[in-house]
């Protein structure tokens, strides 16, 4: 049984650790196509400001809701209270 539990444990951290990454390649990927964006429309290729601002608006937004998430989850699980 504690094998198991062990197991259990060993898999969820390989899945919490794929998430974080895969989370964090999310937020990079935002970040260079911001720079790109801006860099587009200030040198005149095209106008990119739509697409700026939907990428910088994706650069807030989404870790904001990342941590709303796992606060909303540790507050229904009762974690985080003494």
């Amino acid at each position: 049984m504690q094998r198991q539990i062990t197991e259990m444990r060993d898999y969820m951290d390989k899945v919490r650790r794929t998430l974080a990454m895969i989370g964090v390649i999310v937020i990079v990927i935002c970040a260079i196509l911001t720079l790109i964006f801006a860099l587009l429309t200030n040198f005149g290729v095209g106008d990119f400001s739509n697409a700026w601002k939907a990428s910088a608006w994706c650069m807030v937004v989404i870790p904001a809701f990342i941590y709303a998430m796992l606060l909303i989850y540790r507050i229904l699980n009762g974690r985080g209270t003494k």
